[in-house]
């Protein structure tokens, strides 16, 4: 992933350890797809249903074995799904046919042993967090400049990657959050070695 994520506090670290090594620990398994894509909210929706689009998503692809994590502002959603390239494949036709969205761009398709967003069967990364928007991406808070330029790979990796480890970080002390994870217990405490 990109070094662009920002990585500033310990437990934000204590996080990445985790994820990374949970990466590392699924190689020798069969290959995963990753697929990123890009989409735009036909009209806005509240928070209440992005949350329940995420719970019933986390259901799903716990049952096909598909993790993922997605973003939205202003309307412009970005998502990551991992699984088996088959199983991906037919999740995102079915997704590419829903009609709260348009303009849908698929921005990368990777095969690997193993999942780099590996830690939530589904996660909904809201990013109204001002710390979020420091940095390398204080230009894309407008919502205008997001929408252009979410169409680029890299910069949409890399705001997934910031919002991952944020949800990630929150995840560590939220129950509710908490129950969106896939089988990998989130950090909730700092390991003595670091």
């Amino acid at each position: 992933m990109s070094g662009g994520c920002g990585i500033a506090s310990t437990k934000e670290r204590v996080i990445t350890l985790r994820l990374w090594h949970h990466f590392h620990n699924e190689r020798g398994r069969k290959p995963m797809l990753t697929l990123l894509y890009r989409s735009d909210a036909v009209s806005l929706l509240p928070f209440s249903a992005l949350a329940d689009i995420c719970v019933r998503s986390s259901a799903n692809n716990r049952r096909l074995g598909v993790t993922g994590f997605l973003v939205e502002h202003e309307g412009t959603f970005l998502q990551v799904l991992e699984g088996e390239p088959d199983v991906v494949n037919k999740l995102f036709d079915r997704i590419s046919h829903d009609e709260r969205h348009c303009n849908m761009a698929v921005l990368g398709r990777w095969e690997r042993p193993g999942r780099s967003f590996g830690f939530w069967a589904m996660n909904f990364g809201p990013l109204d967090d001002p710390s979020f928007w420091q940095g390398e991406f204080a230009d894309l808070r407008d919502g205008a400049a997001f929408r252009r330029k979410s169409g680029d790979a890299e910069t949409a990796l890399a705001v997934l990657c910031r919002a991952y480890v944020f949800a990630g970080t929150v995840a560590g002390t939220d129950p509710v959050i908490r129950g969106f994870v896939l089988g990998y217990p989130p950090a909730t405490t700092q390991p003595a070695s670091l």
